[in-house]
């Protein structure tokens, strides 16, 4: 970890807050590991790496999660910097906390998280016989859903190995290891894993995650590469590609410059004569309080990886905002637009998301959204799209969902 940009001062006081933080996760240890077994089936998924904290305190995501690419179950630093309001204390030492940690929690972390989720669609219509579902945007009955339930294991094998394995009953597992070759410069990843691409992002409510298949449930077996030298960040991937005779090549690359982070992502994907590609830009910014972030994602098939502007078939974007107003209360808001291909007209998706999230407990986290879908103006009714959760989107039908989180 390279605490350079982030002097860390020493103060004798703040010792009894680390050990006391230590015992308290040492219990809760103990009890998770009784009950892990027993969740095994049926539990929780991991608080996800949110961008601004990333470029607000200037350090990579490793800094505050286990896994180097961000997202998962926080470390030690994580948590601290969690349950002391997204700040870290003024006279943090990292050095005394994870000399604490070594001889109190040993060497497995254990985290389980449960999601669910109320949702009421804006317009009901008794005659579709449905009930309310994620691309459902009419249903004569609202209804609750079970959005996460996952169990993860940290195990650090030895100085340079971790080892990580996820179960979760809605959502495809985790199984893979992580060695530090070189501290910082290069880690390796090999098993199945989330796909590395543009910005880390948990929600699957974004238009272009699920247009172009990248969203928070994509996992795939491969390995990957990566670390961070000065200010530049980067990673690539070499994964099983939808078509299992063929491979699919990720790639990241970016540098963060105080609390800006930014880069660009690319996905190659070959299967038989044809080729798949998908670029993206990204930033994310924070100050205060105050974080916005946006991606500008193109791709085209063809028989020849063409960078021409004429080759591009699709293209989508998205740029949202949020603020803390408090370090348990933020609102936020979102636009979107994805347009799965530029020859045909009136299929472009345009949508807008307004959130509000509420830590109303260590563990606990209430969110409710707006989801806006735009009508496309230049839909032709005579000739709807066949998937009925398109066509109720394009005609711009919008969704209210309470949603509720738990994670130990």
């Amino acid at each position: 970890m390279n605490l350079d940009a982030r002097p860390m001062r020493v103060n004798a006081s703040r010792v009894p807050f680390s050990q006391t933080h230590v015992q308290k996760r040492a219990g809760r240890l103990r009890i998770l590991l009784y009950l892990s077994f027993a969740l095994t089936l049926c539990v929780p998924t991991l608080v996800a790496a949110l961008p601004e904290f990333a470029a607000e305190v200037e350090q990579e995501c490793s800094f505050c999660h286990f896994d180097p690419a961000g997202g998962g179950p926080r470390n030690e630093v994580g948590e601290i910097f969690e349950e002391n309001g997204f700040v870290f204390p003024e006279d943090f030492d990292i050095d005394a906390v994870m000399e604490e940690v070594q001889e109190i929690v040993k060497r497995l972390n254990t985290s389980l998280e449960l999601q669910t989720l109320y949702l009421k669609t804006a317009h009901v219509d008794d005659s579709e016989g449905t009930t309310a579902g994620c691309t459902s945007c009419h249903s004569s009955v609202d209804r609750f859903l079970l959005m996460q339930a996952k169990v993860t294991f940290n195990a650090q094998a030895s100085e340079r190995l971790r080892l990580t394995v996820a179960h979760s009953v809605l959502d495809t597992p985790d199984a893979f290891a992580t060695i530090d070759a070189i501290p910082e410069a290069l880690y390796f990843k090999v098993g199945k894993f989330k796909v590395p691409f543009g910005i880390n992002q948990k929600d699957h409510n974004i238009l272009i995650r699920d247009g172009y298949g990248q969203g928070s449930n994509k996992r795939e077996i491969g390995v990957e590469l990566g670390g961070s030298t000065g200010n530049v960040f980067y990673n690539a991937a070499l994964f099983n590609a939808s078509n299992t005779a063929a491979k699919a090549g990720f790639g990241n690359l970016g540098a963060q410059i105080g609390p800006i982070r930014a880069g660009v992502s690319t996905v190659f994907e070959k299967s038989g004569e044809a080729w798949t590609r998908l670029i993206g830009t990204f930033l994310t910014a924070s100050y205060s309080g105050f974080s916005v972030a946006g991606e500008f994602n193109f791709g085209n098939t063809e028989e020849a990886a063409s960078f021409s502007p004429d080759a591009v078939d699709s293209k989508g974007y998205y740029l949202e905002a949020k603020y803390r107003i408090h370090p348990k209360f933020s609102l936020g808001g979102r636009y979107g637009l994805f347009d799965p291909d530029r020859s045909v007209k009136g299929d472009a998706r345009r949508r807008i998301t307004l959130t509000a999230d509420y830590n109303f407990m260590e563990n606990g986290r209430l969110s409710l959204l707006y989801w806006g879908n735009l009508a496309n103006p230049d839909l032709n009714l005579d000739d709807p799209p066949a998937d009925k959760g398109t066509r109720r989107q394009l005609q711009g039908t919008d969704q209210i969902i309470l949603m509720s989180n738990f994670w130990f």
